[in-house]
C-alpha cells in the first residue's frame, strides 16, 4: 500500500527560491536522484502580481520508484507544476482553475 501526498505552497520572498533550489539540488545529488531545474530567479517584483506568466520556477526531482516531486512555482509565487500549467493554466472555468495549484505525488513503490 502506498501513500499519495497532496501539497501546495507559496513563496513569500524572492530569495527563498534560489536557496530552496540549491538545498534540494544538493540532496538530489547526494542520493543520486534525477532532477530538473527550471528558471531559478524571479524578475523584480513578480511575486506581488496575482497573474502569472508562462514560466516555471524551481526544481523537480524523482526519488527511486516514486513519482516526480515538483517544488515549482509560477511567477505569482504560488506552487504549481509544468503539467498543471499546461492543462489548467489557460482555463476560464473556475472549477478547473483551482487544479493549477493542487499538487500530489504517489509513493506506492518507493
Amino acid at each position: 500500500m502506498g501513500l499519495t501526498i497532496h501539497y501546495s505552497g507559496r513563496l513569500k520572498e524572492l530569495a527563498s527560491l534560489s536557496e530552496m533550489i540549491e538545498e534540494v539540488k544538493d540532496i538530489a545529488e547526494i542520493y543520486n536522484w534525477k532532477y530538473h531545474l527550471y528558471e531559478q530567479h524571479f524578475s523584480i517584483d513578480e511575486l506581488s502580481k496575482t497573474d502569472y506568466n508562462d514560466k516555471i520556477y524551481g526544481i523537480c526531482f524523482t526519488p527511486p520508484k516514486c513519482e516526480t516531486i515538483n517544488l515549482c512555482f509560477l511567477s505569482n509565487g504560488r506552487m504549481s507544476s509544468a503539467p498543471n500549467l499546461e492543462f489548467f493554466g489557460n482555463s476560464t472555468d473556475e472549477d478547473y482553475q483551482k487544479y493549477l495549484y493542487m499538487l500530489s505525488v504517489k509513493t506506492q513503490f518507493a
